[in-house]
C-alpha cells in the first residue's frame, strides 16, 4: 500500500516529502559537523532560519510534515547527541511568516510544543522587510543555515538575498521554483523581473527544454556565488542543486539550490542528495501505483521498487565514464577535497555516480589509482580526503 511510503500529511504534496527528506538529512549532518568542529573549545552556537515558515499542509497542531516541526526535532536531537560527545551547543531557531493565520499557528506551536532545548523565536511580517531584524537575531559569530522556501519566486531575487548572502559563516538552501519561473522567463513583460531574480539577463533563444532549464538555474547560482565574500580561493562560494520532479510527470517542480563557502559542504550536500534521490524515486513509484489502482481498482501485489532508469538531470554510466577519460587524458591528476567538490559543482552528479564509474574503469583496466590498490575498494576507488592520484591507462573504444 502506498500509505506506508507516503504519509497522510504529504498526500497531494509528495514533492514536499522529498524536499523535507533532503532538509532533514543535510541539516543533521551539517549541525553535527559544525558541532564536532568546536569540540576543542567545548561549545558552539548554531542558528537555523526558516525565512518562509508557514505552516503549510499540516493536518494537526503537532505540525507534522512541516519544516518547523522537522527542523526543531532535528536540532534538538543533534544538541543531545553533541552533549554526549562533550560539546555544548547553543541551538537557536528563527521562523518568519507573513500570513496572519499561519503565524498564529506557528506561534502557538512554538509556545506549547517546541523542544525546550532549542532557543526558538518567530517574527510576523514580510521576509524582505525583516531582513535587518533577521541578521540582528543571528548575530555575527554563530554559524547560520538559511532555509528559503517561498511559495513563489519574487522574494528570492539576488538583490533581495544579497544582505544575507554577505553574512559570514552562513549556508543556504533556496527553493528555485522552476515550474513557475519557466512560464514567465520568455515573456517580454516579465524580463525586468527575471533580471532581478537571476541577477543578469539570460538569452534563452533557440535553447531546448533541458538547455533552457540549465541556463536559468546556473545563472541564478552564479549570481548567488558572486555575492558571497571570500578571502581564500579554496573557500570560495560553491553551489549545487537537487531537482524535485512532479510526482506523476517527468518535469521539474523546483530546484533546491544549495550555497556554501566550504568544499566539504558541497560533498556532504550531494551525498545527502543521493539519499533524497532514492526517496524521490520511491515516492514517484508509489504515486504512480496509487493512481493506477484508483483507475483500475486492482491492488498492486508486488510492492514498490525504486525506478532504475535515470531521472532527468542525472547522468548515464557512459557519460560519467567519458568524463573521467577526458579529465585524465592530459596526465595523472590528484583529486583532493576541493577538486572533488569542483567536479560535483560543475556536473551536479552524485558522488556515488562518480565513484561507481571509477569502479567500472578500474575493473576494466582503464584507470589506476597511483596511491592505493583501488581494485580492493568495492564502492569508493577514490579517497578524495587523502588527495589520491588517478591515471588513465587506456581509452574506451
Amino acid at each position: 500500500m502506498t500509505s506506508s511510503i507516503i504519509p497522510e500529511t504529504y498526500e497531494g504534496r509528495e514533492q514536499a516529502m522529498v524536499k523535507h527528506a533532503l532538509l532533514k538529512s543535510y541539516l543533521e549532518k551539517l549541525v553535527l559537523i559544525i558541532g564536532m568542529g568546536a569540540k576543542k573549545a567545548g561549545h558552539a552556537e548554531i542558528c537555523f532560519v526558516d525565512c518562509f515558515a508557514g505552516p503549510w499542509g499540516a493536518l494537526n497542531d503537532d505540525l507534522e510534515g512541516t519544516s518547523i516541526s522537522l527542523s526543531l526535532k532535528t536540532l534538538a536531537a543533534c544538541k543531545e547527541k553533541l552533549a554526549t560527545l562533550g560539546v555544548d551547543v547553543n541551538m537557536r531557531a528563527l521562523y518568519i511568516e507573513k500570513d496572519k493565520g499561519a503565524f498564529e499557528r506557528l506561534s502557538a506551536f512554538l509556545g506549547l510544543k517546541a523542544p525546550p532545548t532549542v532557543d526558538q523565536a518567530c517574527l510576523h511580517g514580510d521576509f524582505v522587510d525583516l531582513r535587518e531584524d533577521i541578521l540582528k537575531w543571528c548575530g555575527t559569530s554563530a554559524f547560520t543555515f538559511f532555509f528559503v522556501d517561498p511559495k513563489g519566486w519574487k522574494d528570492i531575487g539576488i538583490e533581495i538575498m544579497k544582505p544575507l548572502l554577505q553574512r559570514p559563516r552562513s549556508e543556504f538552501l533556496i527553493n528555485f521554483a522552476y515550474n513557475f519561473i519557466n512560464r514567465t522567463a520568455s515573456m517580454t513583460a516579465w524580463q525586468d523581473a527575471m533580471v532581478k531574480l537571476l541577477g543578469s539577463s539570460v538569452n534563452l533563444d533557440g535553447l531546448q527544454s533541458a538547455e533552457r532549464e540549465e541556463a536559468l538555474v546556473n545563472a541564478y547560482r552564479s549570481s548567488l556565488k558572486a555575492c558571497v565574500p571570500s578571502s581564500r580561493p579554496e573557500y570560495r562560494a560553491r553551489s549545487a542543486y537537487v531537482t524535485v520532479l512532479d510526482p506523476l510527470h517527468q518535469r521539474t517542480k523546483y530546484h533546491l539550490v544549495y550555497l556554501t563557502s566550504h568544499p566539504m559542504g558541497i560533498i556532504e550536500f550531494m551525498d545527502m542528495s543521493e539519499k533524497a534521490d532514492l526517496v524521490q524515486r520511491r515516492v514517484r513509484a508509489a504515486k504512480k501505483i496509487d493512481v493506477r489502482e484508483q483507475k483500475t481498482g486492482i491492488t498492486d501485489m508486488f510492492g514498490i521498487e525504486p525506478q532504475t532508469e535515470p531521472i532527468d538531470g542525472h547522468c548515464s554510466p557512459d557519460e560519467v565514464d567519458a568524463f573521467w577519460q577526458r579529465s585524465l587524458a592530459a596526465g595523472d591528476r590528484r583529486i583532493g577535497t576541493a577538486e572533488f567538490a569542483d567536479i560535483l559543482e560543475a556536473t551536479n552528479w552524485l558522488p556515488g555516480e562518480l565513484q561507481s564509474s571509477l569502479v567500472r574503469l578500474v575493473k576494466a583496466g582503464m584507470v589506476r589509482n597511483l596511491d592505493a590498490d583501488a581494485s580492493k575498494r568495492r564502492s569508493k576507488p577514490l579517497h578524495f580526503e587523502k588527495a589520491e592520484r588517478l591515471q588513465l591507462m587506456q581509452h574506451l573504444d
